[in-house]
């Protein structure tokens, strides 16, 4: 039986449950869902090799629109790079990612992906270094006023529509934000984050936070505009006792920021002869947007 090469899987019932249970073996994660509930888009597409009717190898593209500085950018990020225990050491990652390469390097600013310590020798044989990232953090205390944001339920309809349409805002706190549809920040607003996801009418924003100890993470924020500084903003979700906030985006405004090298289990991957804003600045790209 041959080998093939499908891109794009969304519309093909049993391949596409092939490689959702692929995807729970090798990465643990859950794709149904987000599917069922309308959040894969055309910007996310599969690029499988199938055995018969079995997804035996995957390498995925995320077609991402960013805002630097201002700019609007087109990034492709590579993502759910895997193949079955089965059928390893045939060549099938380097087959894929050779296929994406050609199919999308010429339509897009920049290239990247996240790869863990066991295949780092690997992803610089097609062109692609590493970049250090930045983690910025904020000395704050918390104001009392968490009352003013409404935890959003994402098992009622209304509110997962309402934080799809603020998916769609951007972060005008960020140096480098998203500018998409959304379908990449839902897999994880509808999953790992669902239970800390805030609105306020007041500053008409999303907040997508997580108390710990001292600490507050704000994985990212979604707004039209600014209608409070960003310490004010954050502050305002901060429970007592908590007095930094550790921020999932790099901050447009730095000054009052301490900012760290990032020492994590991914590394971020930017392909050779494209677009960087790692290598002038220090920045992260922002926690939600990694595929």
């Amino acid at each position: 039986m041959e080998y093939r090469l499908v891109k794009q899987l969304k519309d093909r019932s049993e391949l596409r449950e092939s490689f959702f249970s692929l995807a729970e073996k090798v990465f643990d994660i859950h794709l149904d869902r987000w599917y069922q509930r309308g959040y894969w888009t055309k910007r996310y597409v599969p690029y499988a090799i199938v055995h018969g009717n079995r997804v035996v190898a995957n390498a995925s593209v995320n077609r991402m629109d960013m805002i630097w500085e201002g700019r609007e950018r087109r990034y492709i990020q590579l993502g759910t790079v895997m193949t079955h225990e089965e059928y390893r050491g045939r060549g099938f990652a380097r087959r894929l990612l050779g296929e994406i390469l050609d199919d999308w390097k010429d339509q897009c600013d920049g290239v990247f992906l996240f790869a863990n310590d066991t295949v780092l020798d690997f992803y610089p044989r097609f062109g692609f270094h590493r970049e250090q990232e930045y983690q910025h953090v904020l000395k704050l205390s918390g104001t009392g006023e968490s009352d003013s944001f409404r935890k959003l339920d994402m098992d009622d309809a209304e509110d997962r529509e309402l934080m799809k349409a603020f998916c769609g805002k951007s972060n005008p706190y960020s140096r480098l934000s998203m500018s998409d549809d959304g379908g990449l920040v839902m897999f994880y607003c509808d999953s790992l984050l669902r239970d800390c996801i805030y609105y306020c009418r007041k500053y008409e924003a999303v907040v997508v936070g997580m108390a710990g100890g001292s600490d507050f993470t704000c994985f990212d924020i979604f707004c039209e505009e600014k209608r409070a500084e960003l310490g004010e903003l954050i502050s305002c979700m901060m429970p007592a006792g908590a007095d930094r906030a550790i921020l999932g985006f790099t901050p447009a405004e730095e000054e009052e920021c301490s900012c760290l090298p990032i020492e994590d289990e991914d590394y971020l991957f930017v392909l050779d002869g494209k677009e960087t804003p790692f290598s002038e600045s220090r920045l992260m790209f922002p926690l939600l947007s990694h595929a």
